[in-house]
């Protein structure tokens, strides 16, 4: 008797703990591991001076041979806020991050350096914020806008020319 009841607790433990683990946010921080890469590839390193509020410095890696250069954007306590990969003179890459680390958005680009496919933005917190599809640069189709703690609250409409054609009412 004692087995079949342990076994039920163990489930709805086990299940239970699954479903917590799916409402929590999602702590999307920096690849490490890929800026390393990305810094070890380069043949030349200089950095630029900003002194704003937001970002305090840039460092640029160059890899001349691939035509490829990363700039790392730094904020006044060192760190990292955003990240732009140009190759051949056309943006391929750009994170932006809170300062505590979080990314702020996870941004398909293409080959023009536009915003195109699927896209996310997150709460300060992990939680998304918004995601949806772009297509050349606009919003395409349904957006999905949640609460700071990842609930949905509405869901918004774009046409083809990224013009809203359904907002939710408040």
């Amino acid at each position: 008797m004692i087995k079949p009841i342990l076994s039920i607790l163990v489930c709805v433990y086990i299940f239970g703990c699954s479903a917590k683990k799916d409402s929590l946010p999602q702590k999307i921080g920096i690849n490490y591991a890929w800026m390393d890469s990305v810094m070890q590839s380069a043949d030349t390193v200089f950095e630029k001076k900003y002194g704003t509020t937001k970002f305090a410095n840039a460092t640029y890696y160059n890899n001349q041979q691939q035509d490829i250069i990363c700039q790392v954007m730094r904020d006044s306590s060192d760190s990292i806020r955003q990240i732009i990969m140009t190759k051949n003179g056309q943006r391929i890459f750009l994170a932006e991050y809170y300062a505590n680390g979080q990314l702020m958005a996870k941004l398909a680009l293409d080959s023009f350096g536009q915003y195109q496919g699927p896209s996310k933005y997150y709460h300060q917190n992990g939680f998304v914020e918004s995601e949806g599809d772009y297509e050349h640069g606009l919003k395409k189709g349904a957006w999905k806008n949640y609460s700071g703690e990842g609930k949905l609250i509405s869901t918004s409409e774009y046409d083809a020319n990224g013009n809203v054609i359904k907002q939710p009412s408040n």
